[in-house]
């Protein structure tokens, strides 16, 4: 099944939505749009780096099965 991605202008639109969707029982996910915390690609990238440098030099955490579990919420 495809999905739809809809951006409401206001709290009204949104508000009428998620009843709209509620009442049809649709299956439907609020996402975060806040800008702060959105990465530009370049800073994506750079992030991504700086974490195989960290793999590379062994600074890494192991976590157990039952704590990654846990964590996904499984």
């Amino acid at each position: 099944m495809e999905s739809i991605i809809v951006y409401p202008k206001n709290e009204q639109q949104t508000s009428l939505l998620k009843s709209l969707l509620k009442e049809m029982k649709v299956r439907f996910e609020i996402g975060n749009d806040d800008p702060t915390t959105a990465l530009s690609e370049s800073e994506f990238i750079a992030k991504i780096d700086k974490s195989i440098q960290q793999a590379e030099a062994g600074k890494t955490k192991h976590i157990s099965k039952d704590e990654q579990k846990k964590f996904l919420g499984l």
